[in-house]
């Protein structure tokens, strides 16, 4: 199950400043103003929000969007799937892993923001000393579903990662212990817990069996 969000106060509003006039509460739920014909919301401007409390949040050309804590599974399987990737990383020195849901500026003016579960990126392709979010999409977005997804929901969330220029999406379900393999013009490959999933050529060298991304014995 997903952990409850704790509502945003009145208090926790007027405390972001000048960032705060640019939303409004409703019911517990800050919601972005740009119905209203305010500026939408800047990459720059959701990196200052302030954290904690089980807040998250992505940018959808300009627009505000919040995200719901997750539970277990979702956070187990999603650190497990990190375990391995990277380990495949500082392994081989290809790429580099992103956790916690790290994220990515898709679009400009207005922006859009997103993140993934997991995401891994190819050696080089954000420049040292990178401040912020970086301005690409991963190579790999890993995403694992909830209990509130739906599967064209998750499918939506694929067909949007590869749009974007990733090169492999990984949809990992807990519940059934399966992971759907995306990649650009190819059908998805379903594989199932007995079954073992390899990286190709973007993750050359990487395998593991699929069972293994959902709990640690059999």
């Amino acid at each position: 199950m997903t952990s409850e969000r704790k509502p945003v106060t009145a208090d926790e509003l007027l405390a972001m400043g000048k960032d705060g006039s640019r939303y409004e509460l409703t019911r517990g739920t800050l919601v972005s103003k740009d119905q209203t014909g305010d500026a939408l919301m800047t990459a720059e401007e959701l990196l200052r929000l302030p954290r904690g409390q089980g807040r998250r949040f992505e940018l959808i050309r300009g627009v505000l969007v919040e995200k719901m804590p997750t539970g277990d599974p979702h956070a187990d399987t999603t650190s497990l799937t990190a375990y391995f990737l990277t380990h495949y990383t500082f392994e081989t020195g290809n790429g580099e892993t992103r956790t916690g849901e790290p994220g990515f500026r898709l679009e400009i003016e207005p922006d859009t923001v997103r993140a993934p579960d997991i995401a891994w990126i190819s050696s080089g392709r954000i420049p040292e000393g990178t401040q912020g979010y970086p301005e690409l999409a991963p190579d790999l977005a890993v995403e694992v579903e909830s209990p509130s997804n739906s599967n064209p929901e998750m499918g939506e969330k694929a067909s949007m990662w590869l749009a974007y220029g990733c090169r492999q999406v990984w949809i990992l379900n807990p519940e059934n212990t399966t992971v759907i393999v995306r990649r650009p013009h190819s059908d998805p490959d379903v594989l199932s817990e007995d079954d073992l999933l390899d990286g190709g050529d973007l993750l050359p060298g990487f395998s593991v069996e699929v069972w293994r991304l959902f709990r640690r014995k059999r």
